[in-house]
């Protein structure tokens, strides 16, 4: 049996402005940006790793996690998941959708609550990324779609820091799945993030290679509807954190 809590944002991200707008989307299940399938670039790039793996369990970060359904992908092939989410609706929502049993646990030392699953191996913090600072186990891949293009553009460089802080040198394996889109009249989120930003932000410190450019118009306008795009695609990247 799933544990509830209250529909309330009540944890410390709800005061933080940064999120005001996803934890009110949250909030008023305004949620066009869940998609309600695995998505596709995660069945090209995550799934192939993850059945083909013959070491023991993997380990895979999301970050700005959501409720997203590519989490029990990760779990269906017997890996582990760990997520960072500002929202404890999306969080609450997560577990109960799904039936994982959870328990609750107030870490305050760093100021976030952490859903454990009591049944399967997923483990989501309830805080800031930008500020996350958690220690963390090993980390085999981290699966970044929608958070980056998220947050606002003045708090990329946080993001980043945070990100190569979970990261291994030359083993942690960062998918970072950028947005691109040349349409004046459309108002972010998602903000564009492009080969130079990335650049930008990841190429002193790690190996960046664009495996692919997917258009995502009708997707994006069909699942969002919040207001049409005249074109958007994703450009998704492989980033490795290089050697000292």
């Amino acid at each position: 049996m799933s544990e509830s809590s209250s529909d309330k944002e009540q944890t410390q991200p709800a005061n933080d402005t940064k999120l005001n707008y996803w934890l009110d989307s949250w909030q008023n299940n305004k949620i066009g940006f869940h998609r309600k399938v695995i998505s596709k670039l995660f069945q090209s790039y995550l799934i192939p790793k993850l059945t083909s793996s013959e070491q023991k369990q993997l380990c895979v970060v999301f970050p700005l996690c959501g409720k997203t359904l590519d989490m029990i992908a990760v779990l269906d092939n017997g890996h582990r998941v760990i997520g960072i989410e500002g929202s404890q609706t999306a969080i609450n929502a997560f577990f109960n959708e799904n039936n994982i049993s959870y328990e609750i646990e107030n870490d305050e030392s760093n100021q976030c609550q952490i859903y454990k699953g009591t049944d399967r191996p997923v483990t989501i913090y309830c805080t800031d990324f930008c500020s996350f600072n958690k220690t963390l186990p090993s980390i085999d891949y981290i699966w970044d779609r929608g958070g980056l293009v998220a947050i606002n553009p003045s708090d990329r460089e946080p993001y980043r820091d945070c990100l190569l802080r979970m990261m291994t040198r030359e083993q942690t394996q960062l998918f970072l799945v950028a947005i691109n889109y040349n349409d004046p009249d459309y108002t972010p989120p998602p903000h564009i993030l492009s080969d130079d930003n990335v650049n930008n932000l990841f190429a002193n410190e790690c190996s960046i290679e664009l495996l692919e450019v997917q258009d995502e118009t009708d997707e994006f306008n069909g699942r969002v509807g919040r207001q049409a795009i005249k074109q958007i695609e994703e450009r998704i990247h492989l980033i490795i954190r290089k050697s000292k």
